[in-house]
């Protein structure tokens, strides 16, 4: 059961109501934003910067969605999860590429710089301090300014994973499954 509530439009200040209008599908935000909404202003600071990292963080929309993904799988984030599955469908990843990342490194579903992406998120994930030759891997396949992206957008979405499981925020439909069984 969800910690907070989830507000509504009529509960956030008038002056930031353009960010519920902006945000809501099928007549209401989803759930993660009902519950920022709770801090408008840190709810439009949050989408600001994960607008800025999706649009600037130097990779197309598949490959986004499977460093989003993945970063879901390694926080145990069912929401984070859930949400993404459905828009990495959207940027076109098949279910084989989106299971196969619970097992990427052999998998063998991912190109040499996906498994160097896959790698530097799974160590930046557990240190801060990822080793050296991974760094190394990532950037033999990608410029420093989408280092920096992918370092980012993992940081992010790990931050939001943290922020879903610590406000307990629900899934606006069942759950699709960590194996795609669930509803879709």
């Amino acid at each position: 059961m969800a910690r907070l509530p989830l507000v509504e439009r009529g509960d956030i200040p008038e002056e930031l109501q353009y960010v519920w209008d902006r945000t809501a599908t099928g007549g209401s935000p989803p759930n993660i934003f009902r519950t920022m909404g709770n801090n408008a202003e840190l709810w439009r600071s949050y989408l600001r910067l994960g607008n800025g990292l999706w649009a600037q963080c130097g990779l197309d929309l598949p490959t986004r969605e499977l460093a989003i993904l993945r970063t879901a799988i390694l926080h145990h984030s069912i929401y984070e999860w859930h949400q993404h599955v459905r828009i990495g469908r959207q940027a076109g990843l098949s279910d084989e590429r989106i299971l196969a990342l619970h097992q990427w490194r052999t998998s063998g579903a991912f190109s040499e710089g996906e498994q160097a992406m896959l790698a530097y998120i799974d160590a930046v994930s557990a240190s801060e301090h990822p080793p050296q030759e991974i760094h190394d891997a990532l950037a033999k396949h990608f410029p420093a300014s989408t280092v920096v992206g992918i370092n980012l957008l993992t940081g992010f979405y790990g931050m939001t994973a943290k922020f879903l499981g610590a406000m307990e925020v629900e899934t606006e439909e069942p759950f699709i499954g960590w194996q795609l069984n669930g509803a879709s």
